[in-house]
């Protein structure tokens, strides 16, 4: 929704805050401002993403003009809002002051609590218990439970206002036996040295029928992991550095078949050399059996281990020759590569020939170079492996 700042302005008797504090606080604390647009001399126009639950009430001048004021308690509206009464109100919502407090982990006071839901324009009074009745405007279709009030009171007071606390659980948690499996099958195959992958749970054939696919080809829920665990070992065999590379995958997930859902686990094995090989085993997840005798899962969590993204961007791949006298040490030649090719060397190098003759050593190692933010040019790779030959240069080896 557009609107406009001098309009916005003539609602108030004073004029309104610098158009940027304006928007960050509203953005704070109640709608993202998308945009804001120079209009001519002293106006703009202010792009805000007024959420649906609020289209009853916050999508005319006059409502936002509202919402400016109960952000901004100095700020008075030439028409004061009424509060609706007992005849009038749409809803009333019953509460205690510890009801909101509790929810929201503050401590605020009862006054602090009912002046921020005046400013919304709700009435507050109290029954004959102490409890207290919230009247509900009639535009306000949003508020109709407490949890509902207890927002609007922490949107006014800023989320970053309430304190952070450890949330503890009440009664003891416990895993269910098919969810300690999957994580013992999980860490099998990982020391295994596979990796795990997700599929497709909605496929060209099966089945059970989507009844509003996405696609033609995902019509289906799927009955088998294998098909998708076929792909990918395909995908992958076209993809290595080397011919003698093996492929390691495995899976666990669902699979909807004989009018019930139950949960798989497949491998998938292949490599181009010596032999070409496929191999494809699946399995229900009951099945398999671990015997390591353990329950404790704090063994499937590697806290060294960090998440790092995958780059979008194709790789160049380059293989660098060399004769370096017999002693040369292989680690110590991948280490000065390591250090000349830079952040851009995202694998290897890996040693893929090697033999002696004439007391010297072949080696030949293959480096990929692979950016998170583009896609590499020959030229930038090139300059990278001139750099990393002429330090070998440098060492007394020869280059081939």
């Amino acid at each position: 929704m557009r609107f406009i700042y001098k309009e916005l302005e003539s609602y108030f008797a004073e004029p309104l805050p610098a158009v940027q504090d304006l928007a960050d606080t509203l953005t704070m604390h109640a709608w993202e401002v998308e945009e804001v647009i120079p209009k001519g001399e002293g106006d703009w126009e202010m792009e805000i993403k007024i959420l649906p639950d609020r289209a009853g009430d916050a999508k005319t001048p006059l409502g936002l003009a509202r919402e400016i004021s109960a952000l901004f308690p100095n700020l008075k509206l030439k028409e004061a809002p009424v509060l609706p009464d007992k005849e009038t109100a749409r809803a009333e919502i019953i509460f205690t002051i510890d009801n909101i407090n509790n929810l929201l982990g503050t401590n605020l006071t009862e006054e602090k609590i009912i002046d921020f839901l005046k400013r919304e324009r709700i009435q507050i009074l109290k029954d004959s218990e102490s409890n207290l009745i919230a009247l509900i405007p009639a535009d306000r279709q949003d508020l109709n439970i407490k949890e509902d009030l207890a927002d609007e009171v922490v949107r006014l007071l800023g989320y970053d206002q309430v304190p952070t606390k450890i949330l503890k659980a009440d009664i003891e948690v416990k895993h269910s036996q098919t969810f300690i499996l999957a994580n013992k099958v999980r860490l099998f195959f990982a020391s295994q040295g596979y990796v795990e992958i997700y599929g497709y749970t909605f496929t060209n054939r099966g089945e059970l029928e989507v009844e509003k696919p996405l696609s033609s080809d995902k019509a289906y829920l799927r009955d088998n992991l294998s098909d998708g665990m076929k792909k990918a070992v395909e995908y992958n065999l076209g993809r290595v550095l080397f011919d003698t590379d093996e492929v390691k995958l495995f899976e666990i997930g669902n699979v909807f078949v004989g009018g019930s859902e139950e949960i798989r686990v497949v491998t998938g094995f292949g490599c181009k050399k010596p032999k070409p090989r496929l191999e494809i085993v699946e399995k229900k997840l009951t099945e398999i059996e671990i015997k390591d005798g353990t329950e404790n899962l704090d063994q499937f969590v590697n806290p060294d281990v960090h998440y790092q993204a995958v780059s979008i961007y194709p790789r160049i791949i380059r293989d660098i020759a060399f004769w370096a006298p017999a002693e040369t040490k292989k680690e110590e030649v991948i280490e000065l590569i390591k250090k000349e090719a830079g952040n851009l060397l995202t694998e290897g190098p890996v040693l893929f020939d090697e033999f002696a003759k004439d007391n010297q050593t072949s080696f030949a190692f293959r480096l990929v170079f692979q950016s998170y933010e583009k896609t590499l040019q020959d030229i930038e790779v090139n300059e990278i492996m001139e750099k990393v030959t002429e330090v070998l240069k440098q060492k007394g080896f020869t280059v081939r």
